[in-house]
């Protein structure tokens, strides 16, 4: 324990003595505009009047990225932890803060897309070209959003309709592993109604044999603007994809495979009753169906369905010029029908209210707390309060303290009994009467603009877990018995540190680096998949000819492969570089290498990443 607390606070005083050499180099003026957010308080607001630790991707930061899924734009932020099965395709999914995936909440528009079979959000089936930007929000907001907001939040804000005449967008690019990706994007404006269209097609072999994946994605966006204060936005998709499931490398199952099928649907009305009175209206429904096909005689298939159907009502009233109340209220009605678990449905109805209240001209203070009434188990309330406090325009101090909690999947509480009989009986089922798990989190964290060369965020989080749920095995009347139960309890503790380096109008660095301490509060053992460090560094160059360079370097610590601790995967450190140039006003040419080392790696124990891979393609814009 004294070891990891000194590991904290020398990270915390090797910042500080960075602030120190920061102030000594002059002042820069504040000429960049302050960018508009959504995510932490659900209303817009501008990144400075923020309260919350939170990370901001940008349509030009996708566009130096380009990546091939959204798991690559995420992975280099810090306390980000990609679960990543290998190739294009293959399951991806992300943990915060030494949380799980099931406890980190992924959005789009602010449409939570959590699958509540599973509990996790799969970010191979988000596509890409309609993203505007990415807000991650680290640690909880429960008391605005629900279960699952434990470890962060992630929305994707997508593009929205051209706001005049039309515009087309359309790339295409070849990868290593026979990889094929196209995207087209088609909007434009008829006065009132704006629209765009957006589709992509993907296609790899993948790095292993058996890992082929096909994938189609298919989006709408209508805009109707009754007046400039009152909109109506309809938002739906269709995402289609077929993945070869190779299985572990120690052991493989190389015919199986699997097939996704998802589609939504997003109705929004924002409006106002009056200047000081916003109104949203929002409907939505997800429905999301997979299929594992075992392929060896007899053809084996286990289907799963899931629909999630909501209706959201929120209030942004400000009642003066130093106080403003967010209220509103959710119902959403979760279903399931899979050949495993059955078919089952829950109703989740909440309240939620957050006051913003400004006591001076540089302190703000938040108060807020939700209430979830469960069908299936019961009522959670989820208070939070936090402060910001700006010692000038260049420095504020951030706080926080809530609670949080995540509901039990449809897998967790009704998987339904299974027996096997392998010299022992064996018997797996779910757990109806489980509890969901939660959690307290605090932090304390500064973010200062030390000078037009230097900006320095240092946040240090704590998280306190009960009521985790793991399957456990246990050995009763001469049966092995494995079902879920409310056994663990976790204390997590770390420190955020983001350095961002502008040595020339067009030249910057990142530099990040993450502490985190995941410890089983009974066993004191390390969880698993949580690495204690972890660097991302990266340099981007752009002149103004329109040609743009990074490269990027990622160092991920060991992580242990089981509660135990006996087994663990192996710390990597991976390079990579992007490269544009607009030929003309129309055409950019990129090209872009991951794996710049060939490193032998994984993120999964059994599941290699793929080695030195080669993109190159063409954007065309009219």
């Amino acid at each position: 324990m004294r070891g990891d607390m000194k590991e904290i606070f020398g990270s915390l005083a090797i910042m500080l003595l960075l602030l120190l050499f920061g102030i000594k180099i002059s002042w820069a003026e504040d000429v960049e505009l302050e960018k508009i957010v959504v995510t932490p308080s659900r209303i817009e607001e501008t990144y400075g009047e923020s309260g919350r630790k939170l990370d901001i991707i940008s349509s030009q930061d996708l566009k130096n990225l380009a990546p091939k899924d959204i798991s690559e734009v995420l992975e280099g932020i810090s306390s980000v932890n990609i679960q990543d099965y290998g190739s294009l395709g293959a399951s991806k999914t992300i943990q915060m803060r030494g949380s799980t995936a099931s406890q980190v909440l992924v959005m789009i528009d602010s449409r939570p897309i959590n699958n509540p079979h599973f509990g996790n959000a799969e970010l191979n089936t988000i596509p890409l070209e309609n993203i505007e930007r990415i807000e991650v929000v680290h640690g909880p907001a429960s008391s605005l959003y629900g279960s699952s907001a434990m470890g962060g939040v992630v929305n994707i804000i997508t593009k929205k309709p051209p706001k005049e005449k039309q515009r087309t967008e359309f790339t295409t690019s070849f990868a290593t592993f026979r990889t094929y990706l196209e995207q087209l994007a088609y909007g434009t404006r008829l006065g009132r109604l704006g629209y765009l269209l957006t589709t992509s097609y993907q296609s790899s072999e993948g790095h292993r044999d058996h890992s082929e994946y096909d994938a189609k994605n298919v989006s709408t966006k209508l805009e109707y603007e009754i007046r400039p204060d009152n909109k109506l936005v309809l938002n739906s998709g269709f995402h289609k994809s077929k993945f070869e499931s190779p299985g572990s490398s120690s052991g493989g199952t190389y015919d199986d495979y699997q097939e996704w099928l998802k589609n939504f649907l997003d109705l929004n009305w924002n409006f106002k009753i009056r200047e000081e009175l916003d109104v949203l209206i929002k409907v939505y429904q997800n429905h999301d169906r997979l299929e594992f096909i075992n392929c060896p005689d007899p053809l084996d298939k286990d289907t799963h369905t899931t629909k999630s159907r909501g209706l959201d009502l929120q209030f942004n009233h400000k009642l003066s010029e130093i106080f403003r109340l967010l209220y509103g209220f959710n119902d959403v009605v979760n279903l399931n029908n899979s050949s495993t678990s059955g078919k089952h449905k829950y109703i989740v109805r909440s309240g939620y209210f957050q006051n913003q209240l400004d006591l001076i001209e540089n302190l703000r203070l938040d108060f807020g707390l939700r209430l979830d009434d469960y069908s299936n188990f019961g009522t959670e309330v989820s208070p939070q309060f936090s402060l910001l406090y700006k010692f000038d325009k260049h420095t504020k101090l951030h706080s926080q303290i809530a609670r949080s909690f995540r509901a039990p999947t449809f897998s967790d509480l009704y998987w339904p009994l299974s027996v096997y009989n392998w010299g022992e009986i064996y018997e797996t089922r779910g757990n109806p009467n489980l509890k969901p798990e939660k959690g307290i989190s605090g932090e304390l964290g500064i973010q200062s603009r030390l000078s037009k060369y230097l900006e320095v965020d240092i946040t240090y989080f704590r998280s306190d877990y009960d009521n985790l749920i793991k399957w456990v095995s246990e050995y009763s009347n001469g049966v092995w018995v494995t079902q879920p139960r409310n056994i663990n309890s976790a204390i997590i503790n770390g420190v955020e540190i983001e350095n961002k380096i502008c040595l020339s109008d067009n030249l910057n660095i990142n530099l990040d680096y993450t502490y985190l301490r995941a410890k089983d509060d009974k066993t004191h053992k390390y969880l698993t998949y949580q690495p204690k460090h972890k660097f991302d560094l990266s340099l981007e160059f752009q002149d103004f000819n329109g040609s743009n360079f990074s490269f990027r370097c990622q160092f991920v610590d060991r992580r242990f492969h089981n509660a135990a601790n006996t087994i663990y995967i192996k710390r990597y450190f991976i390079l990579g570089a992007k490269a544009s140039k607009k030929l003309n006003k129309n055409t950019t040419f990129f090209v872009s290498i991951d794996n710049l080392l060939d490193e032998k790696y994984q993120t999964i124990r059994g599941y290699p990443m793929p080695g030195f891979s080669l993109t190159s393609g063409i954007k065309l814009e009219f």
